[in-house]
C-alpha cells in the first residue's frame, strides 16, 4: 500500500460541511510568543486568560504521556485556522478600549461548529500507525501535535490523529465520521471527522459528538 509522510501538505483541515460551504469566520489573534502564532492548520481556541476573550491562539496540546496530546479538558476550542498570522505575537495591531482594530491579526478561521466535518492524517511517527480503515468509523482518537513537523509556513508543528494513543479515555478528542475509500490501507493516510461537541465553545457550537 501506498504511504504519506507527514509534512506540509498533511495534518488537519476542513473537508465538508452539508450546507455546502463551509462555516469560515474570522477572529482576532491573541497575543503569543512569535514561535507561537497561528499557521494553517492549527486547531485554535479562545484565550481565556485575557479579558478580551473573543481573541484565539493556538489550542494546548500539553496532555498525554508524552506531552503532545490536544487537551480534551477544554470548553473553548473555535476550529482549524484557513489562514496564517502576519505577526510577531505582541500587541500590534490588535484592538484596544481606545483604537480599533487595524485587521492585521484578524484569522479566518473553519469553525467547528458539530456540522462541517475535518480531515486529518494519521501520524506515522512513534510506534506502528494505524492505517485508515472502514473500521474506524464511529471511534474516538486522540489528536497529537508533532513539533518535529514543519507547518505550512514553519511554525511550532503539525496536528495528527494519533492511532496508538487510545488507552486513556480522557486523552480522546476527535470522532471519526468517514474513511474515504482511496485512503484505506494508505500509512499516514487520513479520515474525516468532527472534534467532541464538549471541547467547543458553547458560541461556535451548533452541534456534534458528545463524550
Amino acid at each position: 500500500m501506498a504511504q504519506v509522510n507527514g509534512s506540509s501538505n498533511s495534518g488537519l483541515r476542513p473537508y465538508r460541511s452539508p450546507f455546502g460551504a463551509i462555516q469560515i469566520r474570522s477572529f482576532e489573534e491573541s497575543t503569543c510568543v512569535s514561535s507561537k502564532t497561528i499557521q494553517p492548520g492549527d486547531i485554535v481556541c479562545f484565550d481565556t486568560v485575557v479579558t478580551t476573550h473573543a481573541r484565539i491562539l493556538v489550542a494546548p496540546s500539553s496532555q498525554g504521556a508524552a506531552a503532545n496530546l490536544l487537551q480534551n479538558g477544554i470548553t473553548s476550542l473555535v476550529g482549524v485556522a484557513v489562514a496564517g498570522s502576519t505577526s510577531d505575537g505582541s500587541t500590534s495591531g490588535l484592538q484596544a478600549s481606545t483604537n480599533p482594530s487595524d485587521g492585521r491579526r484578524q484569522i479566518l478561521v473553519a469553525v467547528a461548529d458539530g456540522i462541517t466535518e475535518f480531515a486529518i492524517n494519521i501520524s506515522s511517527v512513534g510506534a506502528t500507525p494505524e492505517p485508515p480503515a472502514s473500521s474506524m468509523i464511529g471511534n474516538t482518537y486522540p489528536i497529537e501535535c508533532i513539533r518535529s513537523a514543519v507547518g505550512q509556513k514553519g511554525g511550532h508543528g503539525v496536528w495528527f490523529l494519533s492511532s496508538t494513543n487510545l488507552s486513556t479515555a480522557a486523552d480522546l478528542s476527535f470522532v471519526v465520521t468517514d474513511v474515504p475509500s482511496d485512503q484505506i490501507g494508505t500509512t499516514g493516510g487520513y479520515v474525516v471527522g468532527k472534534f467532541l461537541s464538549t471541547m467547543v465553545s458553547r458560541s461556535v457550537r451548533i452541534g456534534g459528538p458528545f463524550t
